[in-house]
């Protein structure tokens, strides 16, 4: 079993498989919302299949913290897009 770790100085603490920096979020993304197969996800990463399905298993036994940061990383990403049109606007 791979362990799913937080480190606050990685990935801003969002949960990772233990040894890198993949998160998460980025195995369900991929998997489930881009319908990748897990294990082709598995081999760009260079992890065994088990370390994709603990972090699946890890998505849907903590549903509700899971939906808390795709909706900090979507309020996140509008910030950054609202400041970089400020920004090119204030450029013009």
């Amino acid at each position: 079993m791979v362990a799913i770790v937080t480190d606050s100085d990685i990935r801003s603490g969002d949960p990772c498989i233990e040894g890198t920096r993949i998160s998460v979020l980025d195995i369900k993304r991929r998997v489930i919302d881009g319908d990748e197969d897990s294990f082709a996800v598995a081999a760009e990463y260079d992890l065994d299949g088990a370390a994709v399905f603990d972090a699946l298993a890890y998505c849907y036994d903590n549903a509700d913290e899971m939906c808390k940061l795709e909706a900090d990383a979507a309020e996140r990403r509008q910030e950054i897009k609202q400041e970089s049109a400020r920004l090119r606007d204030v450029s013009r």
